[in-house]
């Protein structure tokens, strides 16, 4: 081998290698002599199901509304109301600056708030200490809170919410274009005139659209009382 070429050779062994050291940001393609180079896509995050209560026809009822990924929950639920405003928690107390609030917009934000368990209170709009027993007036015989409406949920749906009515008993029902698809009778931990928890578990036998079901059968002749529907969406 000639002087020469063991110089050339040498110096090959320092080039820099393709694709060795740094992230790859960005492919290209050379033909006949140009080169073009594909831009780096980054998928957007995943936005978050949030379920925020609003006030329809004078009643609270359960909706679901979706923001971007935050730690800041309290606030993106707000925002998500349309009610977006400063808040902040401290000794299970959110203090919300929002002094120019409607009695409505007081009930819609202390409900979304303290479905949070480091929330029991809320101050807002010149009132201070404010909890679900304040805002009774918009608070519905049956509230279901989840699913809540246009909430995405497995097979197995777990129904929870509370009750004023009578005897405490409410009726649970899933259907599918209007037929009944499962039906199970639960009992509220209180019956009118107090309030009370209740829960269920209804089973949707495949994925797609239903309608989840509440209501308290009258003592009279057994009809519907006090209805609440809400839509969801199975998946598998």
């Amino acid at each position: 081998m000639s002087k020469r070429t063991l110089i050339l050779v040498a110096a090959a062994a320092f080039l820099p290698v393709a694709g060795c050291g740094g992230a790859k940001e960005s492919s290209s393609t050379t033909t006949a002599g140009t080169t073009t180079t594909a831009p780096t896509t980054t998928a957007a995050p995943a936005r978050v199901a949030l379920t925020v209560f609003r006030v329809r026809d004078g009643r609270l009822v359960a909706e679901v509304e979706h923001a971007p990924p935050t730690r800041a929950v309290a606030a993106a639920s707000l925002a998500a109301l349309g009610l977006a405003s400063p808040v902040s928690v401290a000794d299970g107390t959110a203090t919300v600056e929002r002094g120019d609030a409607t009695p409505a917009q007081v009930a819609e934000i202390v409900y979304t708030l303290t479905q949070f368990p480091s929330i029991e209170r809320v101050d807002v709009a010149g009132r201070t200490g404010l909890t679900r027993a304040d805002i009774g007036q918009f608070v519905p015989p049956i509230l279901i809170e989840r699913p809540a409406a246009g909430a995405t949920t497995g097979a197995s749906i777990a129904v929870r919410g509370s009750a004023s009515v009578f005897e405490a008993t409410v009726v649970l029902e899933l259907r599918q274009g209007g037929k009944l698809v499962q039906k199970q009778v639960v009992t509220a931990a209180e019956g009118a005139p107090g309030r009370g928890p209740f829960s269920g578990t209804l089973l949707a036998p495949a994925a797609g659209r239903y309608v989840v079901a509440a209501y308290s059968p009258s003592a009279a002749d057994g009809s519907r009382q006090h209805e609440q529907d809400v839509p969801v969406t199975v998946k598998p």
